[in-house]
């Protein structure tokens, strides 16, 4: 009896132990960040996502890349996240950009810009309008006489039955 209640306790002090280190461990994680879309077009709007580093409601984020502070709020999973927009003049290449936390540091993360932002698909009627086709009016009014014709004689057999 004396020898199962030392393994159990054994077991739960080592139990406790890897519990704490675990938390100590995801105390001291590094932060990570996301810049969405990747590469970020100039003139665009971007998605700045970090995880980690910061027990703040709040972080913001700054660089010479963006038109100006970007407030980061705190959601689910622990993860800040904001919209900002890159400056248009920005030429394509590495920017640095740093995320505050207030009461904590600041860490420094580096982002892409890639070229400049397309147009998109060109889109409309393209070749499915072109001039008038005399035929296929013609064959549209036949078709609404014989659509008409059929339910006047629907309605003259339906009036007979009555």
């Amino acid at each position: 009896m004396h020898r199962i209640a030392t393994v159990l306790a054994t077991t739960a002090l080592a139990t406790v132990a890897i519990g704490a280190g675990a938390s100590a461990a995801f105390a001291d994680e590094q932060p990570t960040l996301s810049v969405t879309p990747s590469p970020a077009v100039a003139g665009a709007s971007v998605v700045i996502s970090v995880k980690g580093g910061c027990t703040a409601p709040s972080a913001s984020a700054t660089s010479e890349a963006l038109t100006g502070k970007v407030e980061l709020s705190t959601g689910s999973a622990g993860i800040y996240a904001g919209t900002g927009t890159v400056k248009p003049t920005v030429k394509p290449g590495t920017y640095m950009i740093n995320v505050a936390c207030p009461g904590g540091g600041t860490s420094t993360f580096q982002f892409t810009v890639g070229g400049t932002a397309t147009k998109g698909a060109q889109t409309g009627l393209g070749g499915s309008v072109g001039g008038v086709n005399t035929g296929q009016i013609v064959g549209g009014i036949a078709l609404l006489g014989v659509a008409a014709g059929g339910v006047v004689m629907l309605r003259r057999r339906q009036a007979g039955n009555n």
